[in-house]
Parts: C-alpha cells; structure tokens; sequence
C-alpha cells in the first residue's frame, strides 16, 4: 500500500504543482497590472524551488511525501515576497523618476535598488516568523515533521533570496515588455473605505467581539 501510494503522488505531483502555477499565473494576471509579471514571479520562484529540490540531497534522503508537497507550499508561501517587491518598485519608481521619464535608464536602477532594501527590511521578520513555524514541525514525534519542517524552512530562505537577487534582474531586463503588457488592475480604490475602518475601528472591534463571545 506504501509503495503504491509513493507512485501514485510520483506520478501525480507534475499534474498538481502544474494546476497551482496556472491558476496563480491566472490570478495574478488579473488583479496585478501586467500580464507578464506572473510569468516573472514564477520564474523566479521556479529558481528557487529548484535550488531547495536540488540541495535536498545533502540531507541523504527525503519522504516522498515532502517531495510531493514543498514545491506547492513554497509557492504559497513566498509568492507574496514577489508581489511586495513589484508594489515596492513601483512606489519607489514614482519618487525617483521624473514624472515624464518615469522608464529611463538610472532612475529605475536606483528605484530597484532602494525596493529590494525595502523588501529585505520588511520581508526578513516575516519570513523568520515562517521559518520559525517550519521549525517547530521538526519537534513532532512523527518524523515526517522533521522531514518537511527542515526543507520547507529551506524552501522559505532560498525563496527570500531569489526574490531580492534573481527577480530584481528579472523585472529591469523585461521592463519595456512589462510596460506594454500594462493593464488596470480590478481592484478598485478603496481609500475611501480604508478612511472610515481606520476612523471607527471600535465598531469592527465590537463586531468581532460579539461574534466570538458566544
């Protein structure tokens, strides 16, 4: 029964990582503003799933249900780094740019540059608080958690990395590619309702208190 549960995920494992990445790439492109930034995303996150399979080997062997499972959990876990150094990029871009030159030449290396120190700032607590949850998964008696806790804290370094080094690259070489795939996200503005949670936050407060009091 082992052995034919092992084939039966071997076999099946390219089927769903494959279905994860379409419907990521699907969401993505629909409510980020370029339809290309998803192929970014995975390519860089792809990077570093490789690199997290491929450095397995020093740990001699793993359950083939870890290998079945942290390339999905990686993606989940580390997509939203991507999307918080696209958001800081951009915002940085509009500061250092000039309003008619917002694409040109040092401006959107200097903007880069300052989104990844942003990213590394605000993505490192993060990032140490999930590792530190993988962790506490080597503590089970079942010696899978120690298993899957170790290569998916991996998993969430390495993810770390790529998103500060190899999709920074990624984006400034593919940015006029990027530019023509611009579209108007769905999301619309929502200040106007950020304004009044922020302005009567002990109504949501109550709200929720009575909803778990009974």
């Amino acid at each position: 029964m082992v052995t034919d549960m092992k084939e039966l995920c071997e076999k099946e494992e390219p089927i769903y990582v494959g279905i994860a990445v379409l419907l990521s790439c699907v969401v993505l492109a629909i409510f980020m503003d370029s339809i290309l930034l998803p192929v970014l995303f995975m390519a860089s996150i792809g990077m570093a799933i490789l690199l997290n399979m491929g450095t397995n080997f020093f740990f001699g062997e793993i359950s083939y249900i870890t290998k079945a499972l942290s390339a999905v959990l990686q993606l989940g876990v580390t997509m939203d780094y991507s999307i918080f150094l696209w958001h800081s990029y951009n915002e940085q871009r509009e500061k250092v740019s000039d309003p008619k030159e917002t694409m040109v030449g040092a401006s959107r290396e200097e903007a880069m540059a300052k989104a990844v120190a942003n990213t590394i700032t605000s993505v490192v607590g993060s990032s140490i608080t999930t590792v530190a949850g993988f962790i506490a998964l080597c503590f089970m008696t079942f010696t899978l958690g120690l298993d899957l806790g170790l290569v998916m804290a991996k998993g969430v370094v390495l993810g770390v990395l790529g998103c500060v080094t190899t999709l920074p690259s990624l984006i400034l070489i593919f940015d006029k590619a990027i530019t023509k795939t611009l579209h108007k996200p769905l999301i619309p503005n929502v200040s106007k309702l950020s304004r009044f949670i922020v302005g009567h936050g002990w109504i949501f407060l109550l709200i929720f208190a009575l909803i778990i009091g009974p």
